[in-house]
């Protein structure tokens, strides 16, 4: 057991919730830092299930690596989980504290054990305990254990709630020294469509009049309402969104797209957390070395950006790209998917949302990396309009060999190929962020607002293309596609 020194004395006891010292804590013991009022009233809520609704760079990390920091080093046989739908948003707490933790007396002193694998966990003197790990589909990899207070990350990634109903019913039960568990379920998330998430965010609403403040609360946070981001800082985020955006993703406010062409459960049945569960499982086993030829890049505002499941030898596989120069979230970044056909649902597994940074080469560098990893039979580039120079492009300097698609004259069939792909659950993806938002937000009627799209666009792609694969009969394909037909068949005989 650390050795508390007279400052400990004083604070620690102050720390508790009941002794309203969480503001003393945070600046004595995590170098200087001391909470806005959101994230001091998140520490101080005596609810068992709270809500926040967080902007980007609202502060929501900091709010929650502090208060369960503070809990873990005042209760002992404290049992505290972070958990997120991928495995890089439930660390980023983790990576807050390892921060406090580096050569801070003050607080390294009262660490028994760190590990990072198979996921990180902090262990305290105190006997109490820090896990940080993805949840898993129908939280597969949260089961069995008991905790004192979970905190599900980006939760409006998770369309059906299944997680939530898991996460509550872990915890429960009594500490080793015989204290009742403190039984709190916090869920953080930029808004979302998610039906439950709008049903407990208005259960805890102040606003609402059939809200029940004794078992839940619920916070709105805009990025604005962190004090530490200067002015100018926040117009810089605003030139990356679309008003829509704003009001979502820095507003903290629910969308209101209208009617998507892509109804939202169907969307979220497609959106396969098993998919992610794979690459995690490959890259962090249980035991044994990390499998090869798995990758997941995250970026901590727009979630998944890129991820590549290898190919499996009898693996048929299509591919589709839509060039951009810009980068994610903008509307004018480059997408390069490939997705397995062999059977159904296919799974997309390759996604790559493209930082251009000014260029189409980072674009075609993926497209053909995608081609050499893969050997599609079919590769899906719009070849009309602005795009013509792209494809001329990718033929001379990247020998880069296309199908050519004709967005001007079949992007009503490509849209339509999807639709029925999602209703029908044929194309599954991993569910990343942006693949999710630019979905659930799209429709025809919407389509000429600046939104961005090009995640659909590619996507529609694969479903255009799905439809006319060399194992399917060919014979319905129509005459003014009759040179794009040829051109498959010739390209899957010269593979064969």
């Amino acid at each position: 057991m650390a050795i508390l020194t007279d400052a400990d004395k004083q604070i620690l006891p102050l720390a508790l919730r009941q002794n309203n010292g969480f503001h003393i804590a945070c600046k004595w013991y995590l170098r200087e830092m001391e909470p806005l009022w959101y994230q001091y009233a998140f520490h101080q809520a005596t609810q068992g299930n709270v809500t926040m609704l967080a902007g980007i760079a609202a502060g929501k990390s900091f709010g929650v690596a502090a208060s369960y920091m503070i809990d873990c080093m005042t209760i002992p046989y404290f049992r505290a989980l972070n958990t997120a739908p991928t495995a890089k948003q439930a660390e980023i707490p983790f990576e807050m504290v390892m921060a406090w933790i580096d050569e801070n007396e003050r607080v390294n002193r009262f660490i028994d054990d760190i590990a990072l694998r198979p996921y990180p966990l902090i262990k305290f003197i105190n006997n109490s305990e820090w896990v940080f790990r993805t949840a898993g589909k129908g939280a597969r990899f949260i089961r069995g254990l008991e905790y004192d207070r979970a905190n599900y990350d980006e939760a409006g990634l998770d369309f059906d709630g299944e997680v939530v109903k898991i996460l509550r019913g872990r915890l429960r039960g009594v500490r080793v020294d015989g204290s009742q568990r403190m039984a709190r379920l916090d869920v953080i998330t930029s808004p979302s469509d998610a039906p439950w998430l709008r049903e407990r965010f208005d259960r805890g609403d102040r606003d609402n009049p059939d809200a029940d403040l004794s078992t839940h609360l619920s916070i709105r946070v805009p990025t604005w309402a962190n004090t530490r981001l200067a002015p100018e800082q926040i117009e810089l985020m605003k030139l990356e969104y679309t008003d829509e955006m704003i009001d979502v993703e820095m507003g903290a406010n629910f969308p209101d797209y209208g009617v998507s062409m892509f109804p939202k459960s169907h969307v979220a049945a497609c959106s396969d957390q098993s998919l992610y569960d794979a690459i995690e499982l490959a890259l962090r086993p249980e035991t044994g070395r990390p499998k090869a030829g798995y990758l997941v890049n995250e970026h901590p505002r727009y979630g998944v950006i890129k991820y590549e499941i290898p190919p499996v030898p009898d693996g048929l596989y299509i591919m589709a790209g839509d060039p951009g120069t810009d980068g994610p979230p903008r509307r004018n970044a480059g997408v390069v998917m490939v997705a397995e056909i062999s059977r159904r649902p296919s799974n997309v597994v390759y996604f790559d949302w493209v930082n251009g940074m000014g260029s189409y080469t980072p674009f075609l560098q993926s497209y053909k990396y995608a081609i050499q990893r893969y050997r599609p039979v079919l590769k899906g580039l719009d070849t009309t309009g602005t795009q013509k120079a792209i494809n001329e492009l990718a033929f001379e300097n990247m020998g880069i060999e296309v199908d050519g698609i004709n967005f001007q004259r079949d992007k009503n069939a490509m849209l339509n190929s999807l639709s029925l792909a999602v209703t029908n659950h044929e194309l599954c993806w991993l569910p990343a962020k942006g693949i999710m938002r630019q979905m659930f937000s799209y429709s025809r009627e919407t389509d000429d607002k600046k939104l961005p799209q090009d995640i659909v666009m590619t996507l529609a792609e694969l479903a255009f293309l799905m439809r006319y694969t060399p194992e399917q009969d060919n014979s319905n394909v129509p005459a003014s596609r009759g040179n794009l037909k040829d051109r498959r068949l010739r390209s899957s005989g010269r593979r064969r």
